[in-house]
């Protein structure tokens, strides 16, 4: 077979066909086409003639595109294919259709099969539209992004405005709030005590204290330190109890008690 002969002829008939809508294309190209000579584009829609528009002048709300180029032994081999949206499909729906052109191709190896092959998408692209809108005509991954980039919108509004404030959450947030600061002075209270009570020394320690360091002692600070006893209780703070207090000591006696003494020292 003269794969060449047969590709040209296969060109000037769908350029016979479809004068309006058959293009050189010089977009980006999948890899790992192995293209042979030129690649072509035909504009589909699902009107009864490719490249028509609806009767009341409107152009369809779904749109494609099919990109095609010859291989070196087409038609003995499958050409290569691509589908583009125009309008209104998405990946999805171009790999629904993708897959039922390539039925096609299987099915009509050894004979030229483009105009086939436009054809059948527009019979898929008929059907597609009159099966009515499908998630919103959207691609499931980018109809997922866009909800996705919704709730982060809210979050972001939502950490932008806090937290709306009502009587019941502001005087629960307040009598906790109370609650833990009369608990921080209380604890702030006790600390400072005991402070106090682990760092204070006696008379007695101070003084001897001071013996130990060899520091002069005063004879005020020697009194104050004889003043307490072992204890550490101050005896200047000493007060005897009623039945001391009771005693009546006699001015008389005192008296006696010297005379006695100076009788005896004579």
């Amino acid at each position: 077979m003269d794969y060449e002969s047969e590709q040209a002829m296969e060109i000037e008939a769908l350029e016979a066909i479809f004068p309006d809508d058959l293009e050189e294309y010089d977009g980006n190209l999948p890899d790992g086409w192995t293209r042979h000579g030129k690649t072509y584009s035909i504009a589909i829609n699902p009107s009864a003639e490719v490249g028509a528009a609806d009767d009341d002048g409107v152009e369809p709300e779904l749109q494609m595109q099919l990109v095609f180029a010859h291989t070196s032994t087409y038609p003995d081999e499958p050409p290569c294919i691509r589908l583009r949206s125009i309008k209104g499909l998405s990946d999805a729906d171009l790999q629904e259709a993708t897959n039922e052109l390539q039925q096609h191709i299987q099915d009509s190896l050894g004979m030229a099969m483009i105009y086939n092959l436009v054809t059948a998408a527009q019979e898929w692209l008929a059907a597609r539209v009159a099966a009515g809108p499908t998630s919103s005509g959207l691609d499931p991954e980018a109809e997922a992004k866009r909800k996705r980039e919704e709730e982060e919108a809210a979050r972001a509004a939502a950490r932008a405005h806090g937290t709306p404030v009502t009587i019941e959450a502001f005087n629960a947030w307040r009598k906790k709030f109370e609650a833990d600061m009369a608990l921080q002075k209380m604890q702030l209270a006790e600390g400072k005590q005991a402070d106090a009570r682990a760092g204070r020394l006696t008379g007695k320690q101070l003084f001897m204290q001071q013996i130990a360091a060899g520091q002069e002692v005063s004879g005020s600070e020697e009194e104050e330190a004889d003043g307490e006893s072992e204890d550490g209780v101050d005896d200047g703070d000493y007060q005897p109890d009623d039945d001391e207090s009771d005693v009546d000591y006699d001015d008389d006696d005192d008296e006696g008690l010297l005379d006695e003494c100076l009788v005896a020292k004579n």
